[in-house]
């Protein structure tokens, strides 16, 4: 198996085995990884529009359809109508601001768990290259 096969490998094989650890951690709490990425998106940037939050994300719109009622469904969130009446506008419900604390603290003990032992120098080195690899897969425009 030559290089570039063997390190696409492992990027997918890292980020499934992290996604699948989170799930296990937030289980428990009623969500998954995949939620949570929502949540603390809305959380940081503010309410926003499903597709900006489908854009942001880099989740096919579909997806984030799914994945926005279900966390309706559990009063997560809310969907309003937006400056025109075909764009929903996503905000977190006092429910979920509720639990966000708990939540935050579960994925940052994961991230911590993750990242032990690695250099402030191998971190650095290591988030440019996954940037340098993102950059590469966006399509050209």
């Amino acid at each position: 198996m030559e290089i570039t096969e063997k390190i696409i490998h492992q990027l997918y094989q890292t980020t499934r085995i992290i996604s699948t650890g989170l799930n296990q951690q937030l289980e428990p709490c009623g969500i998954y990884s995949s939620e949570w990425a929502i949540i603390t998106t809305v959380k940081t940037k503010g309410a926003m529009s499903q597709t900006a939050l489908a854009k942001y994300l880099n989740i096919e719109p579909p997806a984030i359809s799914k994945s926005l009622a279900n966390l309706e469904r559990k009063g997560l969130i809310e969907r309003r109508e937006g400056c025109n009446k075909r764009e929903k506008t996503v905000m977190l419900t006092a429910l979920a601001l509720g639990r966000y604390t708990h939540w935050q603290a579960i994925v940052r003990q994961q991230r911590q768990q993750l990242l032990a032992g690695l250099s402030e120098e191998r971190l650095n080195s290591c988030y440019g290259i996954l940037k340098d690899i993102c950059n590469n897969a966006q399509p050209s425009k």
